[in-house]
């Protein structure tokens, strides 16, 4: 949502915003929030529901459950094996309920007299007094969570050391009653009505505001259309500038070009297939360049179209390149095709980091020539270095892996060649064009006779989590193999709270290993 005229309102400095003073704009810009607009577009990372409160005569041991109350005593102690015992005393609904924390004295300082605070946990009833151990605790201001104010969703914020929950939900409700009405609205209201969003003044006031769930998911909803809007119209631009000024080579075909490449197969195409080679031989006769994902499962026969398209760019009298993200893969392409080409007469090479420096000076001798008619490689092929005679057309296999510039350097020669991405990730179609929106998409959903079917699935229950582990199991014993993939390799004690719960490597290996994988 851009919102910069010079003398907008909105570009206010936050020291100026009602309640925040030059101290707190001083935290405020550690979060990267300079100015009223800054603030207003800060979604909160969720809300709480105080309406989930429970009493704490209504509290049930071993159950996640959550209660406020008032802090009336704290106090740390120390047993006589030298453990630190902290804990903290609410009064709750008339009935008093313990925090207790071991090895942890620091969090006493925490904790005042008089101070709202929630906790969260799975409490026990203990020498007639119920207790949470290592509670989530929630830091509330004085009329939070009282029951008078009827505001029972209060969002929760990224802070930064030396902010609290509270205050920062100070300064949002000042922010949004000042500032929210003078939020100029750009979107007309048929526009809206069709996309069923919100009006923007009362979105940010519902998304900061909110009174009820419902409020706030309609406010949210409000914030990410905008950001989702603003980022379509940029990719909508950048595919008008690129059909506009990326000019190709056309490489026509012809029903005599089309059986010379299908009689190198040793299989007759899928639907699917000759569906794709239709759409891509369609773009390649033009003389605006390709600009095509392919996309389809392991299996489906990306790269046998991935050959046909090349072989249609070779027969036209230009080169054809096919970029792999790693050394492996790229070999694996170079045997597949180098033995579907074997009784052709297409010049090939592969060319790659690990070729010897003679190896290296021949081939981009033969590629500038035009001795060699069909590349195989891995980034290799876009160094400087490289210098094609006449590429035709270019393909990246697996082309999330490797970025937006990577692929526009192909795109920025003076080439100009033809391109087609292809991915085995199953993106489901809307996000696909979300993310590569810049690209005509071509699905390929029919697999070659033979082949298993892939199947994704997601894990959402603990239920789920232990069917799945059986699978793995009754896999294993039938001799098979499984690998499990995680988004770090080592554990990282120095990461936010909350982020522990992202899996390492080491942390499933110790967990399978002593656990579901034991035997």
């Amino acid at each position: 949502m851009p919102l910069d005229p010079t003398d907008d309102p909105l570009q206010t400095p936050v020291q100026f915003v009602r309640g925040v003073g030059p101290a707190r704009a001083e935290l405020l810009a550690k979060l990267n929030l300079l100015t009223v607009d800054d603030l207003l577009l800060n979604l909160p990372r969720d809300v709480l529901d105080l309406t989930r409160v429970v009493s704490v005569f209504e509290l049930k041991p071993d159950e996640l459950q959550t209660v406020s109350g008032i802090v009336v005593d704290r106090d740390a102690k120390e047993t006589a094996k030298g453990m630190t015992i902290v804990a903290v005393l609410l009064q709750s609904d008339g009935g008093f309920v313990r925090g207790v924390w071991f090895n942890q004295s620091y969090m006493l300082q925490w904790f005042a007299v008089g101070q709202r605070v929630l906790f969260t946990g799975k409490p026990k009833f203990s020498m007639r007094r119920w207790e949470f151990s290592k509670p989530r605790v929630q830091w509330l201001s004085e009329d939070e969570g009282d029951g008078a104010t009827g505001i029972d969703i209060l969002p929760r914020y990224g802070l930064t050391e030396g902010l609290q929950q509270y205050e920062m939900r100070r300064v949002m409700r000042n922010v949004v009653e000042d500032f929210a009405p003078l939020v100029p609205e750009y979107l007309p209201e048929s526009f809206r009505e069709r996309a069923r969003v919100p009006a923007i003044g009362p979105a940010l006031t519902q998304v900061h505001l909110p009174r009820t769930l419902d409020e706030y998911e309609a406010g949210r909803h409000r914030i990410l259309f905008d950001d989702l809007l603003e980022f379509q119209i940029g990719v909508a631009l950048r595919r008008r500038v690129w059909k506009q000024e990326s000019r190709a080579t056309p490489l026509p075909s012809s029903a005599k070009i089309d059986a010379r490449i299908r009689r190198l197969f040793s299989f007759r195409f899928t639907a699917g297939q000759d569906h794709a080679v239709s759409e891509i031989v369609a773009d390649l006769a033009r003389d605006q360049a390709m600009h095509r994902l392919l996309q389809a499962d392991v299996g489906a026969g990306k790269t046998a179209v991935a050959v046909y398209a090349m072989l249609v760019a070779i027969a036209a009298g230009t080169q054809a390149v096919l970029m792999a993200p790693t050394e492996i893969l790229a070999q694996q392409h170079w045997q597949t095709i180098d033995a579907l080409l074997s009784q052709s007469r297409v010049e090939r090479r592969l060319l790659t980091g690990q070729l010897t420096v003679a190896q290296r000076r021949d081939t981009l001798a033969a590629i500038a020539s035009g001795e060699v008619q069909l590349i195989i490689g891995t980034q290799a092929v876009i160094q400087e270095a490289v210098t094609f005679h006449s590429l035709g057309l270019a393909i990246i296999d697996e082309q999330h892996k490797f970025g937006v510039q990577q692929r526009a350097k192909f795109s920025a020669s003076d080439a100009s060649p033809h391109v087609l991405v292809m991915t085995a990730t199953p993106i489901p179609r809307s996000l696909c064009l979300t993310q590569f929106g810049d690209l005509d998409l071509t699905l390929m959903n029919e697999l070659p006779p033979g082949r298993q079917r892939i199947v994704t699935s997601r894990i959402g229950s603990r239920a789920a989590a232990r069917k799945a582990w059986d699978f793995v199991k009754q896999g294993l014993r039938e001799g098979r193999q499984a690998y499990v993939v995680c988004p770090r390799v080592e554990e990282d004690a120095s990461l936010p709270i909350g982020v522990d719960a992202v899996a390492s490597a080491e942390s499933v290996y110790r967990t399978l290993s002593t656990g579901e994988l034991k035997e």
